[in-house]
């Protein structure tokens, strides 16, 4: 007999059993549009996708400097003349500084269109960075990295928003599904695996923004762009979620979400970017490589 309300429990079970039913959400507006009734019971998981500008990202990395004991803190470092923010771990005696970067922080040189995103793109995609670090001492020290060299790095989206509709438009879409996300939900960020650690720094009722953390090793430069078409930003960020239906209410208001995203057609509504993550997250679901995550932790002040 159909259950009316599933837990996580049960749907994680179905995962591990290889019985769980996923959809994509452009699968699943493409069933509805063919006028098939589809229940909660049928479906288990939804997975969702869409991108945000990449101005509300920061990223955390363990910069390669010197060599052990050359020098003892450092007052200030650039990569790629992009300016960084040394962190207050004191790793320098081992030759490494902690480093903050904005995407939004602009280059030193006026003259050539470079900010933080682009550095973080060209880090991704395992180019080679420059590095000029000053120290305390006074003394400058360069060297140069690829993100294999790293021993850490890791984005932080601390605002990416989930409004598809972008800032002109905010979205009055019914927030049921979203309670669904909770700190700790797992997530994949440009086809890496992350967690999602909160509300974002400017999230409102009206228009919800995440933050999220994901290492950087196996993100996917290419999934990093495509949302140009409709806001003119070029270096975006990613996201794809995998809802889970527990019932019918779940079900009727993730409906109500796609349908405010215009899919008239779906290529007009949904980048390639979204696309291949809403279908990168359903495979890892049915290989049963990314399990539901069961948490208590609401975000405050979300729904």
């Amino acid at each position: 007999m159909p259950i009316a309300e599933k837990s996580l429990t049960y749907i994680n079970n179905k995962i591990l059993n290889g019985e769980v039913v996923v959809l994509t959400e452009e699968e699943f507006i493409d069933e509805v549009r063919k006028g098939r009734t589809i229940n909660s019971p049928d479906i288990d998981v939804i997975t969702i996708a869409c991108q945000a500008a990449i101005s509300g990202t920061a990223a955390m990395l363990c910069v390669p400097v010197a060599e052990r004991g050359v020098f003892t803190r450092a007052k200030k470092i650039w990569l790629n003349g992009i300016l960084g923010f040394p962190g207050p771990a004191p790793n320098e005696r081992l030759g490494l500084v902690d480093t903050l970067i904005f995407a939004d922080q602009p280059g030193s040189d006026v003259q050539v269109y470079y900010d933080g995103a682009r550095l973080l793109l060209d880090i991704i995609n395992r180019k080679k960075i420059q590095v000029e670090c000053l120290s305390v001492e006074g003394d400058t020290y360069r060297n140069s990295f690829t993100l294999d060299d790293l021993e850490f790095a890791r984005i932080y989206s601390y605002n990416f928003f989930l409004d598809p509709f972008g800032a002109e438009k905010p979205s009055h879409y019914p927030g049921q599904f979203l309670r669904m996300v909770r700190v700790g939900s797992k997530i994949i960020l440009n086809k890496a695996p992350g967690i999602v650690i909160g509300c974002g720094t400017h999230s409102t009722p009206e228009r919800k923004a995440l933050s999220l953390a994901a290492d950087m090793f196996e993100m996917d430069p290419r999934l990093m762009s495509g949302l140009g078409h409709r806001t003119g930003i070029s270096i975006t960020n990613t996201l794809a979620l995998g809802v889970p239906v527990t019932n019918k209410s779940i079900l009727d208001n993730l409906a109500t979400y796609i349908d405010e995203k215009n899919y008239k057609k779906i290529n007009e509504s949904m980048t390639d970017p979204e696309k291949e993550m809403a279908c990168y997250l359903k495979e890892l679901i049915l290989k049963e490589r990314c399990l539901l995550t069961e948490s208590d932790m609401e975000l405050k002040h979300w729904v």
